[in-house]
């Protein structure tokens, strides 16, 4: 008879968080129930829509690859060098093709959910070189650190997906990240994950790291990696990030269309303007996605701050990037295709109350909009210079806040509701009434890391401050984790091929 295994002794804290984990389950599929946010009338957009169809006819786009122009031409687009000048049937026609909605999965259970319109999926930091680690430490982050955050994020039901570069492997070479980025993802979580798009290579990489967990097969029918396709704008979309399109959605998997925008540095100082040349950016790229695989499964994306003309930095959370959503989810409407934008972002340079009124701000933001899909919905700090690993385990709450907040109200028990009314009459009290005892548990959300104690029990339980109570549940979640099972030969194949290709890779390639 096999000896019985030893059983880890753990802390009160520890156990509270294995039980909190039980609990609750993950995110599946979030479809809105509040009706979103319209910063403009119908007539207004319309202005907007045809202001960007103006830039992309009059003023063009560049295309620095040589496979797009040569798509571009055969299908009938003004190829004016690298700029390419377009009329508005052949954009619209395009884009209309577009899902609107489309399945992601994980190989792990319970991990398959929906982006698209009417529906919201929450990922974490993508692409921060620095890390907050759990002693409060800024320093250049590492392998370990990208590791320790897959491990948090598939122990934290707050998340529907990882972001695989959710922050930058300081210590592998750079032609090795990769390769690293995607065992972890594929190792280290169960989850459905993003892939590293960034030129022709290193997206085959990703791509055949993950038929080797998947199949072949499997992938040209589920959509299980995203690619992150990073506009250079103004009206620029390189060669490097095209590669990475074209490679992802030919295997069946997703593409984030982003253009980033600073805005009043390559945009106009102004919203509408903003949105104008933002939108014909994305439309155009989403189009060239359709005109290389019709039904592409693509995300209306935009990375949106303004910029402070006193310092030149980004700033997060200001009242025009929050109407720029409005709009964004306004056309992404019209055009009846998923959208992104930023959760939980801030500029703050600690975990401090900046950071939380500024992430605070963008979360209801994009909820209100309607948001399809909230990248940086854990983590995100300094402008997206930090990874901080106390604000992931927050903003992994707050993802659960924010989905229980975008499915909005039902009246399935209104009349039940009532007869308690009715029974408890004035002057009551419903404490200990069966309807409260019946419903607490599901009425009300109830925090974990948020503090609700009166003062004197917080100060008598050690006067723990949120980052103090962030980091012990993350210390807690790291303890308790245990990877996610894979067969020894998916394994193996995943080791093989990252030894094979650092043999055929040079570490000092720039």
């Amino acid at each position: 008879m096999p000896e019985p295994a030893k059983v880890k002794r753990r802390g009160r804290r520890s156990r509270q968080a294995a039980r909190a984990a039980e609990v609750t389950p993950r995110l599946s599929t979030i479809r809105y129930g509040i009706k979103p946010l319209e910063v403009v009338s119908e007539d207004e957009l319309e202005r907007i829509h045809q202001a960007s169809l103006w830039i992309l006819k009059e003023v063009g786009v560049v295309f620095r690859d040589e496979v797009a122009l040569a798509d571009w031409k055969a299908a009938g687009a003004d190829v004016r060098g690298e700029r390419i000048h377009f009329d508005a049937d052949l954009i619209e026609s395009l884009i209309a093709k577009a899902p609107s909605r489309f399945e992601m999965t994980g190989r792990g259970e319970n991990t398959r959910f929906e982006i698209g319109q009417g529906c919201v999926a929450f990922a974490p930091t993508h692409g921060p070189p620095n890390i907050r680690d759990l002693d409060g430490t800024r320093r250049f982050s590492t392998m370990d650190d990208l590791r320790k955050i897959n491990k948090i994020v598939q122990m934290s039901p707050g998340f529907h997906m990882t972001t695989g570069f959710s922050c930058e492997p300081t210590d592998i070479p750079v032609p090795w990240r990769h390769l690293h980025i995607n065992h972890s993802s594929f190792v280290e979580a169960d989850l459905a994950t993003f892939g590293m798009g960034t030129g022709q290579e290193r997206s085959e990489d990703s791509v055949a790291m993950a038929e080797l967990v998947y199949g072949q097969e499997f992938l040209r029918d589920n959509v299980v990696m995203l690619t992150h396709t990073s506009g250079n704008s103004p009206l620029v979309w390189d060669e490097t990030m095209l590669e990475g399109l074209r490679t992802f959605i030919l295997a069946g998997q997703g593409a984030l269309i982003s253009p980033f925008i600073l805005g009043a540095a390559n945009t106009p100082a102004d919203v509408v303007s903003t949105v104008a040349q933002l939108n014909a950016e994305a439309i155009a790229c989403i189009a060239y996605a359709q005109l290389v695989k019709p039904n592409a499964p693509c995300i209306y994306g935009q990375f949106s701050v303004a910029v402070s003309m006193k310092t030149g930095a980004p700033m997060s959370g200001m009242p025009e990037v929050n109407l720029i959503n409005g709009l964004i989810g306004q056309l992404a409407r019209r055009y009846d295709i998923p959208w992104r934008t930023t959760a939980s972002q801030s500029a703050g340079k600690s975990f401090d109350p900046q950071s939380g009124y500024e992430s605070a701000t963008s979360y209801m933001a994009g909820i209100t909009a309607n948001a399809s899909f909230m990248l940086h919905a854990g983590g995100w700090d300094e402008a997206g210079m930090v990874h901080c690993l106390a604000k992931l385990i927050v903003d992994a709450e707050q993802n659960l806040l924010m989905a229980k907040y975008a499915q909005g109200v039902n009246f399935d028990l209104l009349e039940e509701g009532l007869e308690a009314v009715k029974r408890i009459g004035p002057g009551g009290h419903y404490l200990g009434d069966d309807f409260t005892l019946k419903h607490f548990q599901t009425a009300f959300t109830t925090p974990e890391i948020l503090d609700y104690e009166a003062w004197e029990h917080w100060n008598l339980n050690g006067s723990r401050d949120i980052q103090t109570r962030a980091r012990a549940k993350a210390e807690a979640l790291l303890n308790e984790y245990q990877a996610p099972p894979l067969d020894i030969s998916i394994r193996e194949s995943l080791d093989a091929y990252v030894a094979m290709r650092e043999e055929q890779i040079s570490p000092n390639l720039t």
